[in-house]
Formats: structure tokens, C-alpha cells, sequence
């Protein structure tokens, strides 16, 4: 069911409506591909190409939606959402960016905007979602939007500009690399501190005994791979594919292994997908796979060898991945796609940082931002009233320890 708004934003009118992904006409399909390849900041997870399979292979309720702002058949932004239970964030059902299928395969929440003025295009999505603030119940929760982007930027500032209540309850400064930044040195650990770039190449050196050959720190001992199988043949090797473990690799996904060709195939077939394999002494040690958006590379999936694991070649197939698109002139920035508190110690390897941000908007009336805002100052409350009615620890229960005495007092 589409749900329309008409819009009235700078002596401007718009229109913005709600439509289900599953099903969407081919009309609108080429409406929002038009946007996605010629958006201010790409986001290859919220594209046609990425979303249609995605919802095909997990979406069997419908349940991905799109926020849709156009003017005269034209789109100038949207934002897909699902709508999810009441979380310590908002307590009743609301939109997000971050929903169950969302979630399980996107790594950046930033919308699509036209790049001719993302800021006039922020301020009419802000307005749409206040038109639908109903439908959306009356919130809409952000996930891992770029706030140092061209899109998450202007949309922040479009959020505060209109005096939309927010609580922000995540931001993180993401692995990235805008390749402005790089040096051009071509060693793959020029910009690693150097105690790391000395245990790197210390491990290199010993991945090279174990095979019985050297193993070159440089971007020609990666290797193409067309076949999007090879991948899917490789991940087998690796923890990924371990029950044990939890892996959370294709083949542990129902319809998994048959979305990453689809999704593969489909950016391939443009021109804007790769996955390369690093390769020593006819031993594959790595593979990583990449999306890209205009000028922008999205570090997709990657994993290694789990018999090399103590050589770390994943790590030396990141640095060397790095220098892969370095040597692209069409290629300014690549996104790691990986959450820094998850993998704190491959941050290192990468030179620039994309700061990401999570908050939750009131959408109104007014009463709305007074309830989002004491959400997070009632949730404080709880958890301290939560730690004065806990029991001591047994160990200091046992010892009498005066000084856990004092503690527990002055709390």
C-alpha cells in the first residue's frame, strides 16, 4: 500500500509517499536507481540493485519499506526503513533503518539525496518524515549514518535545523580511507605505526617458511576472481562456515549463498564489483569482495584461511586491498564497512576514519520529543535503583571489605 504526502519545502512542492520494496513497479525501480547513481554521497546498501534481491531472499513479509520525496517524477531522496517492536530507545513500534533485514545486510544508514543540493533534499525528507509521523510511529531511529557525508551531514543538520528532538545513542569512527589522504609510498605499511608494520612483516616472513615460498607485501599478489562460487567455495576454509563457532558465513544462512551471487552478479554485470584472492605459492590465503557506488568502494565481505589464522593473513590482505585501489585514480574513498568496537584492532591498518552516528528522531506532536527525551533520563534511573537493590558480591560479603562498604554507600 503507497501512502501519499504532498509537501510544501522552500516555496517548493513535493510530493513523499510510503511503498513496500517487494513489488515495487519498474517505473519507480528506475526512479531510484536514476537517484542512487547520482546521489551526494553513494550508499550502495540502500540501492535498487542491493535492495530488490535482498528483499527477494529475506524479506518474505514485505516489511522493507521506502521513504519517497520526488518532485515532477523525479526522486530527490529516500530512505528505507522497517518498522520495529519498542526498543530502551523509543517504547512503542516506530520506523528504523536498522530493522531485522536491514540490519543483517546493510553497513551505512545514510540516505540517498540528489547531489545538486543535499541540503534543500535533507530538509524535504525531514519534512516527509513529519508528514508520515503516524505511520512511522511517531519515531524514526537512525543506524550508522555517515555525519561527516555529504547526505548524513546535511540530514543532521536538516534534523536540527527544524528542531527535531534527537537522543543519539551511538557514533563511532569507522576504518576508512580517502585516498586523498594516502601517501604515495607503495609499501602497504606505510601508514601502520611501526611497531605494528614490524610485527606484520615479522609474520609475513614466517607465513612465507610455512609455505616454502615468499610471500610479496604488494598489491600483485592479489588476484581477480570473476566467479562469485570460488567465494562462497573458499568461505569452507574459513571460521565462517563453523557451526561452532557461530559463523556467520553464506552457507549458514538459508538462501545466503544464493543472495551474494545475485547481489555479485548484479554489480558485476555494471562494472561495480570485485573480488580478489590472495594467493602465495598455490595456496589461497584470503578473498575479499567489493561493491562500489560512484566513486566510492564498500569493503563487502573478506575472510581467510583458517589453517594461516596465526600468520594473520587477513590483516595482510586488507593493507594490500588498500593499495589495490590506491592505484585507481577513479577511486576516492573506501569504506572497511567494519564496526570499530568489533574489530578495535583492525582500525590500525586503515588511514582515515568516517564518523558514523545512531540517534532516534521524534517525528511529533510536540509531547513526542518531551516523552524521547525523558527515555534515556528514566532508563538512567532504573539501572542506578537496579544497582542499590542488587545484593553485595559474595566475596565481599565474606571479607567485610569496608572500602566496598563505603562504595556501596556513596552510591
Amino acid at each position: 500500500m503507497t501512502r501519499t504526502q504532498t509537501l510544501h519545502v522552500a516555496a517548493t512542492t513535493y510530493t513523499s509517499r510510503t511503498l513496500a520494496v517487494r513489488g515495487i513497479p519498474g517505473d519507480d525501480v528506475a526512479a531510484w536507481s536514476a537517484l542512487a547513481h547520482r546521489a551526494a554521497e553513494p550508499n550502495v546498501f540502500f540501492e535498487p540493485e542491493f535492495l530488490l534481491p535482498t528483499v527477494s531472499s529475506f524479506d518474505p513479509d514485505g516489511g522493507v519499506r521506502l521513504l519517497v520525496v520526488e518532485r515532477a517524477g523525479e526522486w530527490v531522496a529516500v530512505m528505507p526503513y522497517e518498522m520495529v517492536p519498542g526498543d530502551r530507545h523509543w517504547p512503542r513500534r516506530h520506523a528504523s533503518n536498522d530493522g531485522p533485514v536491514l540490519n543483517q545486510v546493510t553497513s551505512l544508514g545514510s540516505p540517498l539525496l540528489a547531489a545538486a543540493d543535499p541540503d534543500a533534499a535533507a530538509a524535504t525528507l525531514v519534512a516527509a518524515l513529519r508528514a508520515h509521523a503516524r505511520e512511522l510511529g511517531r519515531a524514526f531511529a537512525f543506524a550508522y549514518v555517515a555525519d561527516d557525508g555529504a547526505a548524513g551531514g546535511a540530514l543532521r543538520r536538516a534534523l536540527e535545523g527544524a528542531r527535531v528532538t534527537l537522543h543519539v545513542w551511538g557514533g563511532d569512527d569507522r576504518a576508512a580511507v580517502r585516498f586523498a589522504e594516502l601517501s604515495d609510498d607503495e609499501d602497504p605499511l606505510a601508514h601502520v605505526p611501526r611497531s605494528r608494520a614490524k610485527a606484520v612483516r615479522r609474520r609475513v616472513r614466517r607465513l612465507g617458511d610455512e609455505l616454502g615460498q615468499p610471500v610479496a607485501l604488494s598489491a600483485s599478489a592479489l588476484v581477480p576472481v570473476t566467479d562469485p562460487a570460488e567465494f562462497l567455495a573458499f568461505e569452507h576454509e574459513t571460521w565462517k562456515a563453523d557451526p561452532e563457532r557461530n559463523g556467520p558465513g553464506f552457507s549458514r544462512v538459508e538462501g545466503g549463498e544464493a543472495w551474494f551471487s545475485e547481489v555479485f552478479s548484479a554489480y558485476a554485470a555494471m562494472g561495480n564489483a570485485s573480488i580478489v584472492a590472495l594467493v602465495a605459492a598455490g595456496v589461497t590465503l584470503y578473498m575479499a569482495g567489493f561493491l562500489r557506488s560512484g566513486s566510492h568502494v564498500f569493503a563487502w565481505y573478506d575472510e581467510y584461511a583458517d589453517r594461516f589464522a596465526r600468520f594473520a593473513p587477513g590483516v595482510v590482505g586488507r593493507l594490500l586491498t588498500i593499495r589495490l585501489f590506491a592505484a585507481d585514480p577513479s577511486v576516492t574513498f573506501l569504506d572497511s564497512c567494519m564496526h570499530p568496537s568489533l574489530y578495535p584492532d583492525q582500525n590500525e591498518l586503515y588511514p582515515s576514519r568516517l564518523r558514523t552516528a545512531s540517534y532516534t528522531a521524534a517525528l511529533g506532536p510536540r509531547p513526542v520529543g518531551w516523552v524521547l527525551r525523558a527515555v534515556p533520563v528514566l532508563g538512567r534511573l532504573r539501572r542506578r535503583l537496579a544497582r542499590r537493590a542488587a545484593p553485595a558480591p559474595a566475596a565481599a560479603a565474606a571479607t567485610g571489605s569496608a572500602a566496598t562498604g563505603s562504595a556501596a554507600a556513596a552510591d
